[in-house]
C-alpha cells in the first residue's frame, strides 16, 4: 500500500481481490457457501434486516449500489422486487452472479462503476447501498447519480460509516493506535493472534505497514476499517451526511445509526449481550443510514 493517493483503479483492484463478506465461508459446496455467507451476515449485522425493508418493494424497480456477494439484493428479488445490482469489480460481480444462479434467485448484475452508471434518468423506484459508497474516491458524485438514475418520489437507503461512533472515536482513534505500538517486535502477530483471535496474516501487515509507511490520518482511517490494504475509507457525522445527499437534491432525510460489533473486542466482546450491544449501536453505532426521497415532479 503507497502513499500516493488513490485511486478508482486502487479500489476496484482491492475489493475483486477481496470480495467483501466472501471470507465468511469456506465450504467447497458453492450453494451451501451462499447459505452460509447470508447466514453469518444476518447473525452478525442483526441490525440489517429491521432497516432495510426488504419486503417493501414487492413489483418495484430496485438498484443497489454495490452489490458485493449479492445476499441483501436476493432478500429484495425474494421478496417480489425487480432487482438490479452493480459492482465496480470484477470479482464480487462473478460471486454475486454465481450466488443467484446457485440459489434460483431472480435479478440482473452488471459489473458497473457508480460514479458513471450506465441507466437512463428516473429508472428505478428504490436504490439500496449498505457499505459502499464511502470506499469511492467521488462519493459526493455517486450520489448525484443515485438522484438522476431515481424516479420522482422514488427513494433511497443508503448506509455510510459514522464518524460519530464507539468504533471510530474509540477503536479507530485511540484503541487500535495503542495496540499499533504492541505489534513492533517481530514476535507480536504471531502472539496477539493466539490470545486475541485475529487473524494472523491480518496483523502482520498491519506490522508492515506501521514499519514501512508514512502514516496519514485517511490512511489510518482506511486501513482499520476493511482490511490493511483497503484504500480508501470515509466517516460521516449527521450534518456531513445530511449535507452530502441534500446537496444532491434529497429531501425528507432521515438518519440513523446501527450496529456494535462485538467480535472487535475479542474475548471480552463475547461476555456482551445482544441488548446491551444493540443499545450501544442505537446509539453510537458504525452504520449510519440515510433514507431520503426524490422530491416529485
Amino acid at each position: 500500500m503507497s502513499s500516493e493517493v488513490k485511486t478508482i483503479e486502487d479500489v476496484k483492484d482491492f475489493w475483486s481481490k477481496h470480495p467483501c463478506g466472501s471470507q465468511y465461508s469456506s465450504n467447497k459446496d458453492r450453494k451451501k457457501y451462499f447459505e452460509e455467507v447470508e447466514a453469518h451476515r444476518y447473525k452478525k449485522i442483526r441490525s440489517i434486516k429491521g432497516i432495510a425493508d426488504f419486503d417493501q418493494y414487492a413489483g418495484k424497480m430496485v438498484l443497489e449500489v454495490g452489490c458485493g456477494l449479492g445476499t441483501d439484493g436476493r432478500q429484495f428479488a425474494r421478496n417480489g422486487a425487480i432487482y438490479t445490482g452493480i459492482n465496480l469489480d470484477e470479482g464480487s460481480t462473478f460471486y454475486a452472479k454465481d450466488g443467484f444462479d446457485l440459489l434460483e434467485v431472480k435479478g440482473t448484475i452488471i459489473q458497473m462503476n457508480a460514479e458513471k452508471m450506465l441507466f437512463e434518468n428516473n429508472t428505478f423506484d428504490h436504490i439500496y447501498s449498505h457499505g459502499v459508497i464511502h470506499h469511492s474516491p467521488n462519493t459526493e458524485q455517486i450520489v448525484r447519480e443515485m438522484y438522476r438514475v431515481l424516479k420522482p418520489g422514488g427513494t433511497i437507503n443508503v448506509m455510510i460509516y459514522n464518524r460519530t461512533s464507539v468504533n471510530y472515536y474509540f477503536e479507530i482513534l485511540f484503541l487500535r493506535k495503542i495496540f499499533r505500538l504492541l505489534l513492533f517486535p517481530k514476535w507480536a502477530p504471531s502472539f496477539f493472534s493466539k490470545i486475541t483471535g485475529f487473524d494472523v496474516a491480518m496483523l502482520q501487515r498491519h506490522r508492515e505497514i506501521m514499519l514501512g509507511e508514512n502514516m496519514t490520518k485517511e490512511k489510518w482511517i482506511a486501513i482499520n476499517t476493511d482490511g490493511p490494504d483497503c484504500p480508501i475509507a470515509k466517516v460521516y457525522n449527521e450534518n456531513e451526511a445530511n449535507k452530502m445527499f441534500t446537496d444532491a437534491g434529497f429531501k425528507g432525510m432521515k438518519n440513523y445509526v446501527r450496529y456494535f460489533n462485538t467480535e472487535h473486542y475479542s474475548f471480552l466482546g463475547k461476555l456482551i449481550p445482544n441488548s446491551l450491544a444493540d443499545f450501544i449501536g442505537n446509539k453510537a453505532g458504525w452504520h449510519r443510514w440515510i433514507k431520503a426521497n426524490k422530491p416529485k415532479e
